[in-house]
């Protein structure tokens, strides 16, 4: 990472964000202030920076904000800054929060000090965010409606049965099975809606188009899972290789060993992106199905005497795995098996 004079800890709420700025990390002589999480508040903060003693007159260019990824709450103040050429890393909250040690009490101002400091303690390490392009964006924003609506749906779906499974039939419980059904229709269709307009949104772009026929050509990955990994990898420059992605979404293990008396086989972390864990979980069975040679994996490990949960979480670092060596090499998966 390049050299920064100037490192600005931000604690983002709904309504404002806490800015904090040091130049050697102590909290001592940081410098504090609350501006709204709006772009009017942003240039506010960017004309405090300037006027700052702390910034004794240092370029822009050698400035560093930090921040906690909150979500959608982050997004007006990471656009702001992308549009003004000016460096940021989201981090993660719980890897800040580790860092911190024993803490006790908690307030924004104390938080944009602690991300300060964070920033400044861990500079040569920090990798600098990049924003997701727009259409990446409305990808994302559609899975998570999608996500949303299968949720409702799930909801709706259970409830509703039960009722009608269990209950004496009544009025109301006919109307409420009716009602529940008529929302069912109408998620239903909004699921599928929103399925189409992904698709519509990978067919326009040339390099999205071209990524997810590479991803989608790999037994196991449908549409969902495909697109949740391009977004995710941020069309696969975020991670150098399938085993960082592994690790970022929970399927990598790992051992701890400790001298003579700690030697713990490799297990997964708890730590990770559940969502594409759990999504990998369908496209795992899948390739156990359909694919001969995971098909023959699977069997064989099985009668090895290994555990169907480890053999389960391999077969999800296969295909990983395989997903990027596609998009590395830049031609669809082919299956070997079948030159054999």
């Amino acid at each position: 990472m390049k050299k920064y004079v100037l490192f600005i800890g931000i604690d983002i709420s709904k309504k404002w964000i806490d800015a904090a700025l040091t130049l050697n990390g102590h909290k001592k002589g940081m410098q504090h202030g609350r501006f709204d999480n709006t772009e009017k508040g942003f240039r506010k903060m960017l004309k405090w920076l300037s006027n700052s003693s702390l910034s004794n007159g240092a370029v822009s260019s050698s400035w560093l904000f930090c921040m906690e990824h909150t979500g959608i709450y982050t997004m007006p103040l990471c656009s702001f800054l992308s549009n003004e050429g000016l460096d940021f890393v989201l981090e993660s909250a719980l890897r800040i929060q580790r860092s911190l040690g024993i803490k006790r009490g908690k307030d924004d101002k104390a938080d944009s000090k602690d991300i300060a400091r964070y920033s400044y303690l861990h500079r040569e390490s920090l990798t600098k965010s990049e924003l997701l392009s727009p259409v990446l964006m409305e990808l994302k924003n559609l899975l998570t409606y999608r996500s949303r609506l299968i949720t409702t749906k799930k909801r709706y779906l259970t409830s509703s049965k039960e009722l009608h499974a269990f209950s004496r039939k009544e009025d109301a419980t006919e109307f409420i099975v009716k009602g529940s059904q008529e929302l069912l229709d109408y998620v239903k269709a909004q699921i599928k809606a929103t399925e189409k307009q992904i698709k519509a949104l990978i067919a326009s772009d040339r390099i999205l188009k071209k990524l997810y026929t590479l991803v989608s050509s790999v037994k196991g990955i449908g549409l969902i899972i495909g697109v949740q990994m391009i977004v995710y990898t941020n069309c696969f420059t975020a991670f150098s290789n399938s085993r960082q992605f592994a690790a970022y979404i929970g399927t990598a293990p790992f051992k701890k060993k400790s001298g003579s008396s700690v030697n713990v086989p490799a297990k997964v972390s708890k730590l990770g992106h559940k969502k594409i864990k759990a999504l990998l979980s369908n496209g795992m069975m899948a390739a156990i199905r359909h694919d001969k040679e995971i098909n023959k994996y699977y069997h064989r490990k099985i009668a090895e005497g290994k555990s169907k949960y480890s053999v389960f979480n391999a077969v999800k670092n296969k295909l990983i795995s395989r997903v990027f060596a596609v998009v590395k090499r830049g031609t669809p998966y082919v299956e070997l098996c079948n030159y054999k």
